[in-house]
This record gives structure tokens, sequence and C-alpha cells, in this order.
């Protein structure tokens, strides 16, 4: 129940009449929506927060120790969706030293934001950081809220076990906490979406092998399951988890990752040039398509032509074929296709099973549409030149 009391402000303006409003709840309470406020012992409905109202617990006690020993220790701002701007109380714990401050019932700030408030948080924190959420409902709707505050409501991953087709996509990415770097990992369901994120600390086989089971244990999976992974150290993370769990996982290496893997050791060894047409001939087999098609320049009649009407899976085989009798040679190219050869079952499962994802791209997309189109847009040299100053002033007009 609300108490409210009036005072006299006897600071910088005498005389100023300002209204102290009390409550018998404590900062961690559940709050009843249909309180009734008392004013000069008479019972009013719907009161309303004023301009510099200050806000106090009549029987204040510390939320972190429970103790009574608690003593007032200054006053703060606070500013309420509508704008109206007040004072709260602050407290402090003499058993604990825990600061703490009153809260006004059923007010936008704090633990007390409205539901249709709360779920916008967790909706935009789909798609973003936490502050950046914060930082979206500070310009669009003109509400102060931490990114802590969003932290809390955003929801635990349901008990429920969650629905599975089967086939999965898994990634990961730098994560800074507290100046610590971490990995955020994810596993997601590449037909429904359902998904499990972790925090983890490192990525070693008994980290990444731990975070597969317990991820795979939230979905009501088949007794065979299909992961597409990128890079090369999931191997034998996979092979506990499969045996662990009683299940059959075959895994598909992300296409893309492949391809760059290849072009970053050309590079290094500074046979770009010689070997240009050979990251052609390897992307259009990948990734059979008119844009890759046309890249090959003067091959490319030759390559229509001998694989003209042929499958996705024909035309694999006819490209290897070639590429191994241009560039068979090359310590690079030989390489390459001796590892492609071990790891074929990987490399071409989904010309087995065209339900497979070629590449891990939808679970790069989920941690971040933005941070997704920048990664492919610097991170090759034409991005790279495309987006720079120079060629927006200069190439791109030909003057």
């Amino acid at each position: 129940m609300m108490w409210i009391f009036y005072y006299m402000r006897l600071r910088k303006a005498p005389y100023t009449e300002f209204r102290r409003v009390s409550t018998s709840l404590d900062d961690y309470a559940s709050v009843d929506s249909s309180l009734v406020f008392m004013v000069n012992n008479i019972p009013m409905m719907d009161l309303e927060l004023r301009e510099n109202d200050l806000i106090s617990f009549m029987n204040p006690m510390c939320p972190q120790c429970r103790s009574k020993n608690v003593v007032r220790n200054g006053t703060c701002l606070r500013t309420m969706e509508n704008g109206t701007v007040f004072r709260v109380q602050r407290y402090i714990c003499h058993d604990c030293r825990y600061s703490f401050v009153a809260r006004p019932p059923n007010y936008g700030y704090g633990k007390h934001y409205p539901e249709d408030v709360r779920e916008k948080s967790v909706k935009t924190r789909v798609k973003t950081s936490l502050r950046k959420a914060a930082d979206l409902f500070r310009i669009i709707g003109n509400v102060i809220i931490s990114h802590e505050t969003i932290r809390k409501y955003v929801p635990s991953p349901p008990d429920m076990v969650m629905e599975s087709s089967g086939y999965f996509v898994y990634d990961e990415q730098y994560a800074h906490i507290d100046g610590i770097e971490k990995y955020r990992a994810l596993l997601k369901d590449s037909k429904n979406g359902n998904f499990v994120e972790e925090i983890l600390d490192d990525l070693k086989e008994e980290t990444l092998a731990g975070f597969f089971m317990r991820a795979l244990s939230r979905f009501a999976i088949p007794r065979e399951i299909f992961i597409t992974t990128d890079g090369y150290h999931y191997e034998s993370a996979l092979e506990t988890a499969s045996e662990r769990l009683g299940i059959r996982m075959k895994r598909q290496r992300c296409l893309f990752h492949i391809e760059k893997d290849l072009a970053h050791r050309i590079a290094d060894a500074k046979m770009e040039e010689p070997l240009d047409m050979a990251k052609r001939l390897v992307k259009y087999m990948f990734f059979q398509n008119k844009a890759n098609l046309d890249k090959l320049g003067k091959n490319r009649d030759a390559v229509l032509k001998l694989t003209e009407g042929m499958s996705e899976r024909e035309i694999v085989e006819i490209m290897l074929d070639r590429i191994n009798s241009l560039y068979g040679e090359d310590t690079i190219m030989a390489s390459f296709l001796k590892w492609v050869k071990k790891h074929r079952n990987e490399v071409f499962l989904y010309l087995e099973n065209p339900k497979v994802e070629k590449t891990s791209d939808l679970a790069e997309q989920h941690f971040s549409v933005q941070s997704w189109l920048l990664k492919h847009r610097f991170k090759t040299k034409e991005g790279l030149i495309r987006t720079s100053y120079w060629y927006h002033r200069y190439l791109s007009t030909g003057s």
C-alpha cells in the first residue's frame, strides 16, 4: 500500500512543495497492478507520479542479504517512458555494503517495464547485441533501458525438447566478455530454424564434444543426422559425441571455406597469377551457376560443351579430372586434390543427399546479418576494392 507525505524542500528553492511517495513494498517484491494509493487517508485509484516526486521505501530491506540495517544514501533521477522526471531514494546496507534504489510499482524502468516492452527487448536481441538493442529503445522509443536489463529478459532455452529435421549447421565466433576472449558456439537446424547457443571458454576437443552433446540432447533427433561445419578441427569432437549419444553423424565440410583456404595457400605461395584459372575451376565445380561459369573466361565454352546435359555429380567428376590434368603437376593443387580424395565423403556429401547444406552460411547469418555481409565484402580482394573510396571515385567512372 502506498502512503504520500508532504514535505518542504529547503535547498536552492525554499518553500517549494514536493511529495514523498512511499511504499511498503520492497525492491524485489511482486507488484499488484490493482494497487490502492492513500492520499490523506482517502483511497485513490490510478495515482499518477508528478514531476520531482521522490520515491522511497517505508521499511527498506536489503535485496542482497535481506537485512534491515539500511540507511539512505542520496537520491538520483529517473525518467519514465512518458518523459516525467522524478527522484528515487538510494540506500546502502551497513551489513553487506550493497547499494540499491527505490522503485515505483508499474512505472517504466528497471524490472517494472510493461510486458510489451519486455517482449520487444527480447525480439530485438535476436538480431543484434545487448547494447545495440538498448540503443534502439533509446533512439526509436525514447525509452532508457540498460543492456543488463535486456539480458535478464532474454529467456533461458526452453526445457522442452525441440523438433529437429536432422540437418544442422554449426559455427562459432569470437566473443569478448569482460575483456576475455571466448567463443559463441551455435548449432542450428537448417530446416526449421531451432537452435542452441553457448559461450565456450576454448575450442579444445573435450569442450566442443561437450557442446555437441548438450546441444543435440535438446533436440528430438533421429538415429542419423547431418552437420555442416567449417574448418578442419571438429572430426574427433563429432566422433566423441556420436559414440556417447549413440547416433550416427555425417559431416559436410563447408565448400566456401575449402575454396577460401585453397586461395589463401595460393596467395601465400605468391602463385595467384599462374593458378588463377585453377581457383576458378574449383569454384565452378563447387558452385555450378552461370556467374561462376562466365568467370572461366576463354575456357567457358569448352567447359560448357564438355558438361552440357550432365548432372551435378557428373560435372564434379569431369571437373576433378580436368583440374588434375591441367594442374596435377603443381605442388599446391596436387596437395589439394589429394586432400579432396581423402575426405571425399565429407566434401561431396551434398551429392548423396540434396538436403545437406553445402556451406555454413546459415549459421554465420544467424550471428548477425550485418557482420555476415561485412565479412564477405571485406575479406575478399574484389569486395574490398569495390567498397573502397578509390573505386567509387575513379575506377567505376573510368576517369
